[in-house]
């Protein structure tokens, strides 16, 4: 099922959706876009290359409170928090932020363990992809067709949306999706050179290049692993390095987070709250050992885990590409550059 609509009629869209549940949409803001819950139809706005954060907390808050107790009570008094679970439509998303979310899925719902928190606002969300502009050079940071994800990739997404000009193209890719798209009055049938156009975008945006080299995931896991033991390699690459964690917070395939406890005036919350591996007491243990004081070695944890230990463990590489973490290092460090260097190391 293809349908469309007009760019002028965006708003139309996006008051229907939120008829459907919260509507998650990019938003424009000072710095960037962003993700936001819409209230205003008019706020959504597709002229954007792509988010400044990523979408993972739709699914993984920043922050989560989990249980809330008195302090000195009995623990059967402790109360489960209820996540808020609802219809979502996360809508605008790029196709190397829709393949995050299956990478997510592997550490959330496919262990063995299913982590009931994620698993239900997936359930709840309808995903709406937006394929980036094929005949729009790529920023220069993004290495997304590194790792065999293509510009405009519907899968992954219940809705997928190519722009055509001054009209937003709709094309159902789930059972999800295409009972949603049917159930939006402000939306009219496609033609056949519609359909053809958004078949072409889809076809074009396999072939569309952003910065490239030759990643197998065996190989490049082999290849990290060798060089483990190379501290020359590694203080190299982090020289600059500050231990900020900015590139993990920005990125869509890390999950790290941390259990805290806050107490004020005996009422207590136990909450999940997002961690960083490039934090310096991330591993610093109880005794106050830390097998990782160095720079070099936090930051071969996170390399190697995305590069390395995942592919080990769960076969693909867990990373998308997407660009962030280089686009806001404060010093400039380049994951696809040290992924590079790494192969010729």
């Amino acid at each position: 099922m293809l349908k469309k609509t007009t760019v002028q009629k965006l708003s139309d869209l996006a008051a229907g959706l939120m008829e459907k549940g919260a509507l998650i949409a990019p938003v424009r803001e000072e710095a960037g876009h962003n993700f936001r819950e819409i209230s205003d139809p008019a706020a959504v706005d597709l002229d954007f290359y792509n988010t400044l954060l990523s979408p993972k907390s739709v699914f993984f808050p920043h922050t989560e409170d989990f249980i809330r107790y008195k302090t000195g009570a009995s623990i059967a008094e402790a109360v489960c928090v209820e996540p808020d679970i609802r219809p979502t439509v996360l809508f605008g998303v790029r196709p190397c932020d829709v393949k995050s979310f299956e990478i997510m899925d592997i550490h959330f719902t496919g262990t063995g363990k299913v982590d009931p928190y994620w698993a239900k606002r997936r359930e709840a969300a309808t995903i709406f992809g937006y394929a980036f502009d094929p005949n729009t050079p790529a920023d220069p940071a993004d290495f997304y067709s590194t790792l065999g994800i293509g510009a405009a990739d519907p899968e992954g997404s219940d809705v997928f949306m190519i722009r055509k000009d001054q009209d937003l193209l709709l094309q159902a890719v789930s059972p999800k999706g295409e009972k949603l798209l049917s159930e939006l009055p402000s939306l009219s049938d496609a033609s056949a050179d519609d359909q053809k156009y958004f078949d072409g975008t889809v076809a074009a945006g396999r072939t569309f290049k952003t910065r490239f080299t030759c990643v197998e995931a065996e190989p490049i896991a082999k290849k990290f692993e060798d060089l483990f033991h190379n501290a020359a390699f590694w203080e190299k690459v982090s020289e600059a390095c500050l231990s900020c964690g900015a590139c993990t917070f920005v990125c869509p395939t890390c999950y790290c987070f941390d259990i805290c406890d806050e107490t004020l005036f005996s009422q207590g919350t136990r909450r999940r709250v997002w961690d960083s591996c490039m934090f310096t007491d991330f591993t610093l243990e109880a005794s106050g050992h830390n097998p990782r004081t160095k720079v070099y070695q936090r930051l071969r944890q996170k390399i190697s885990h995305k590069y390395s230990y995942h592919i080990r463990k769960y076969g693909p590489i867990s990373c998308v590409g997407c660009g962030r973490c280089t686009r806001n290092c404060p010093v400039n460090i380049d994951i696809f550059s040290i992924v590079n260097e790494a192969m010729k190391a």
